[in-house]
């Protein structure tokens, strides 16, 4: 675990958990986490694979940059998040095709990297997310929920109390209170501002469908079956738009599979990575 500087000139410093030094996969987390989330993992992998997992811009350890004149009206749009990516992967001197793991906003930030760095990708790894923009409806709710958090009016422990419930599978939350005490704390710890310009970056995204219909490298779905905000049955139109794509469904988990089943999900992967490397 250690900070990278990308310099240049964004400044940023990225905190980057790490293990292994074989094939490079990048596990990007989702909103509002951090890159703890993908930890459960680790020790279902080979040594031969160098397993790389980033805290992104404004989120766990890793500041919002501090000298591109952002505010705090700033936004940190997929885009700018795939850029980051590109640049970490120069700093650690990454130069193959990394195998990209995405979840929920993870997933937005892969498919806009997909885009603009084809030729940096081996693989791609989706979980709990869709390629599809927000409705309006939706959008509006981020922002809401941006103001709400840069205003002070609304806390990340309020985005805690209404998001656990829809999070976590039943037999997680019922069952497993060490994993439904630490995704609160993932959420309840980070940067409000952080947070804010990463859900109005969400608002704004643009649909990714077409980049996956004509990626050429295989893609895994990966679904829990619980899971309230992208059911399975999105997951599996993801694998069916993908040229080469394959379908997972994690029992017993929600929207966060690697927390909830991290050796079932670590599993999936590790057949990708087959089709990769074998």
């Amino acid at each position: 675990m250690s900070f990278y500087s990308l310099g240049g000139t964004s400044s940023a410093n990225f905190y980057v958990r790490q293990r292994g030094g074989g094939k490079p996969v990048l596990f990007i987390h989702g909103y509002p986490f951090d890159s703890s989330m993908w930890e459960p993992l680790f020790p279902f992998f080979p040594d031969s694979y160098r397993l790389i997992a980033p805290d992104l811009r404004g989120l766990g350890k890793s500041p919002l940059p501090q000298n591109t004149g952002l505010t705090n009206a700033s936004i940190s749009t997929m885009e700018m998040f795939a850029d980051d990516m590109a640049a970490l992967l120069d700093a650690m001197d990454v130069k193959e095709p990394v195998t990209f793991c995405g979840l929920s906003m993870g997933g937005y930030i892969a498919m806009h990297f997909a885009a603009k760095y084809p030729d940096r990708l081996s693989a791609l790894i989706l979980c709990g997310t869709k390629t599809a923009a927000d409705l309006p409806n939706a959008a509006e709710n981020r922002r809401k929920q941006a103001a709400g958090l840069r205003a002070g009016t609304m806390t990340l422990g309020n985005v805690a109390d209404a998001m656990l419930p829809k999070l976590l599978s039943p037999a997680t939350q019922s069952g497993n209170l060490p994993v439904v005490n630490a995704v609160r704390s993932m959420i309840e710890s980070n940067n409000p501002q952080g947070a804010a310009a990463a859900t109005l970056g969400m608002a704004q995204r643009t649909d990714t469908t077409e980049v996956l219909r004509q990626l050429n490298v295989p893609v895994a779905a990966i679904g829990g079956r619980d899971d309230l905000f992208v059911p399975p049955g999105e997951m599996q139109t993801l694998a069916d738009t993908a040229k080469c794509g394959t379908f997972t469904e994690i029992a017993d988990a929600g929207h966060l599979p690697p927390v909830e089943q991290p050796q079932q999900f670590a599993k999936a992967v590790t057949v990708l990575l087959g089709k990769v490397t074998g």
